[in-house]
């Protein structure tokens, strides 16, 4: 299911493909190869989506072949920022150690005196695409205009940057689909776009997929068992967030999805709901196939649009400068996207800079959509095929950092609970499990020294570029209906004040050392993250109602929890509730509060025992607090329909510490992306946060965010929990250990120096 922004999720990270930096670059056999006869890597993965195109991949798995077989016109190094000067090569010290970075070009950021700003992006003349064909600036225009299409319907939202002429190019167009849709049903009138048995034969289709969209969901909650009382489909759609009537069928079920997104069928809509199958994918079977699909998806005018983008200028054959009405500190993470070939993706004869033609027709991507499951780029590594759960790369010969030393790259889709067991056996060489304590038991059995690194098993842990926390929402967890209050505030900072001081205990026996407790709202690893020496650093939730400190350091574990219930006892008194101090309670508290955890029913999750802890001590308080344990259905369609008061997930940070989508207010309330789960609605954090994105100082960014957690902490709306591990584990035996990157970080993972990793 995708999610907005930051990815939130419940475990597990999932990524989404935009307009970025990568990190570098036959049919596959029916039987797998001993390691000892082989001369290929074996990489263990999860199962592919097979859309391995540089424009519409989605899912992480495939994202890993798109970075294998696409190059992007700039580099990042190990903490994710540009290299601006890729093709001399740029050295950057990293945890003490000095390393050169080279890319395929190079970038130059101009911020003029009236406020815009120019990126001019120059690339390399000498380089191929694995076919043998010259990479040149056309290649990335023809992209540009891909992602920029007014028709296009990927994940990449370059378009939203304030690149000057977007919007005249992007609009006066609209896709026959969007205007069937956007009828809302109301019956067909006469118009040039489409004919009324088009508006019937569509919504009957419509219907039709709708249906089989609902009763996945229903076949999913009943295989779940989920239900407790029956099988009904009002069963399912309750387990699902719905209420209906007893009697209810399919049919009422998605009509009920329908009410609550409309006939958005994109991923931040109906999508969100998918059991396993998009309601694009129903409605692309119910119309009769692709083909009916992309002749709906097609551009038709409907306005006056500019026949080019006026801010993207052609300078030479491999020269190209962007022109931006005002600076957007994300716009240099989007700007060096991917070098997809123009020859492959598109069609040279409709290529004519001069004359506004730009490799396809305008509003027409079907051919671009027809080649997503068969990439062609410049990176390390040529897709040669996907067959019976494999995916076959083959080295570039034409890679600009030279030739791989492994000849053959084999991506097998497999479960992770077989990962590092696969490894051990010879089936895969190199792997990246969930890591817990059952796999960090089986990577220590195996070697023969009883540790993570030995003569069988190579693991390496690398912080997670995401964080673990527990949200409260304000609209629902305030007092007298005023969620940014004082009294609101404090009522929720009563509850974190509680929750904070658990974390430790429990992240630690949850974790281990596979994990750290964190006090702001954003990941370690990003360089905005205020640091312990830093003037101003507190834990999370360690002051009194009265901002006095809550804890000294010679306290004990237990001196602690009880300091811990005094000030969460202030916090709820300035709430305006009622306490008795004989009976050391709150007696006027009325109904309760709930929590859901995503543990699935078997309280696996580390917010599990945090919010237990904390609800036993609200109970002698007089303070109810609910610990609903439940699937991630359930608690997934709570947290997108913004009725979940409190929740535990774990957010994937994008590269720039951006707050725009998380915390505007924009996004608030179910408006916008709806990604503002915590419904905080604040001007200064929204002033703030504009601030923050249109600096290029990296310092000022810093101190800006710094300011904008502090309010994000005040409205007491986000607990940060723990900074995870993420683990690569590698064959000893097959692998040069030695040539597996050094210094791996999120953003430098074991793929990013591929063309020298080198087998035994």
């Amino acid at each position: 299911m995708s999610k907005n922004g930051k990815k939130w999720i419940a475990l597990s990270a999932v990524a989404v493909m935009a307009f970025s930096v990568t990190a570098a670059a036959g049919e596959a056999s029916t039987e797998q190869e001993s390691a000892e006869s082989r001369e290929n890597l074996v990489f263990a993965t999860s199962t592919f989506g097979q859309k391995f195109s540089p424009f519409f991949a989605t899912t992480a798995y495939d994202m890993q072949v798109v970075d294998l077989t696409q190059q992007s016109a700039l580099a990042a190094d190990r903490g994710g920022a540009i290299i601006e000067h890729g093709i001399e090569g740029e050295t950057i010290n990293y945890n003490g150690t000095d390393y050169t970075y080279y890319g395929m070009g190079d970038v130059t950021v101009t911020q003029n005196d009236d406020g815009t700003v120019d990126y001019t992006i120059h690339i390399r003349d000498d380089q191929k695409f694995s076919d043998g064909e010259p990479v040149t600036i056309d290649d990335y225009i023809f992209s540009f205009y891909v992602l920029c299409d007014p028709t296009y319907d990927g994940s990449s939202t370059i378009y939203a940057l304030p690149i000057e002429g977007m919007e005249e190019y992007r609009s006066g167009m609209e896709t026959k689909l969007s205007l069937l849709l956007g009828t809302g049903r109301e019956g067909y009138e006469e118009n040039d776009n489409y004919s009324e048995e088009d508006y019937n034969s569509f919504w009957e289709a419509f219907d039709k997929a709708g249906s089989d969209f609902a009763q996945e969901i229903v076949d999913y909650v009943k295989a779940a068992g989920y239900n407790e009382e029956d099988d009904s489909v009002a069963e399912c759609a309750a387990n699902w967030g719905f209420e209906l009537p007893e009697d209810a069928e399919v049919s009422d079920f998605f009509a009920k999805i329908v009410e609550a997104y409309g006939y958005d069928i994109s991923d931040d809509g109906m999508n969100v709901e998918s059991a396993g199958t998009s309601m694009t994918d129903f409605l692309t079977e119910a119309l009769g196939g692709e083909d009916a699909m992309l002749a709906l998806q097609k551009g038709i005018e409907t306005g006056d649009g500019a026949p080019n983008i006026s801010g993207l200028t052609r300078v030479d054959d491999y020269t190209v400068n962007i022109h931006m009405t005002e600076f957007d500190a994300t716009a240099i993470y989007n700007v060096g996207g991917y070098l997809a070939p123009l020859h492959y993706y598109g069609d040279p004869a409709l290529y004519d800079y001069d004359n506004n033609m730009f490799g396809f027709t305008k509003g027409d991507l079907s051919g671009v959509k027809s080649v997503t499951s068969k990439p062609v780029g410049c990176g390390a590594y040529v897709f040669d095929g996907y067959a019976n759960g494999v995916v076959t790369l083959r080295a570039n010969e034409y890679y600009f950092e030279g030739k791989p030393d492994t000849e053959v790259l084999l991506m097998q889709e497999s479960i992770d609970s077989d990962y590092v067991p696969g490894i051990v056996t010879g089936t895969f060489d190199i792997a990246v499990p969930s890591i817990n304590d059952e796999t960090l038991r089986a990577i220590k059995d195996a070697n023969s020294n009883g540790e993570i690194q030995g003569d069988k098993l190579h693991t390496i842990l690398v912080d997670y570029r995401g964080y673990g926390y527990l949200g409260i929402n304000a609209d629902l967890v305030n007092v007298d209906g005023d969620p940014g209050s004082d009294a609101s505030k404090a009522l929720r900072k009563g509850f974190m004040t509680l929750l904070a001081v658990y974390r430790d205990t429990v992240i630690n026996s949850y974790y281990g050392d596979r994990a750290s407790v964190i006090q702001y709202p954003i990941s370690n690893t990003s360089w905005a993250a205020p640091k312990p020496a830093d003037e101003g650093y507190q834990a999370a939730y360690s002051v009194d109602v009265d901002g006095n400190p809550i804890y000294t350091s010679s306290m004990s574990e237990e001196e602690r929890y009880a300091a811990a219930k005094e000030a969460a006892i202030g916090f709820f008194k300035a709430a305006g509730f009622t306490y008795d101090e004989a009976a050391g309670k709150f007696t006027d508290v009325e109904g309760s509060y709930e929590v859901m955890i995503p543990g699935s029913g078997q309280q696996d999750h580390p917010a599990y025992g945090v919010a237990v802890a904390a609800s036993e001590v609200l109970e002698s308080l007089g303070i109810k607090l609910q610990v609903n344990d439940v699937g991630t259905d359930v608690w997934n369609n709570a947290l997108e329909g913004n009725t979940a008061m409190m929740w535990a997930a774990a957010w994937q940070s994008t590269v720039d510490p951006d707050m725009t989508q998380v915390y505007s207010s924009a996004n608030a309330h179910g408006n916008g992306t709806n990604s503002n789960h915590y419904s905080v609605d604040d001007a200064e954090l929204d002033e703030l946060i504009k601030e923050g994105r249109s600096s290029a100082d990296t310092e000022l960014r810093k101190s800006i965010y710094k300011d904008a957690m502090n309010i994000i902490m005040d409205w007491g709306c986000e607990l940060p929990l723990y900074q995870r591990k993420d683990c690569t584990v590698a064959s000893s035996e097959r692998i040069v250990i030695d040539t597996l990157p050094h210094d791996m970080t999120p953003y430098w993972g074991w793929y990013a120096e591929i063309n020298t990793l080198d087998l035994q």
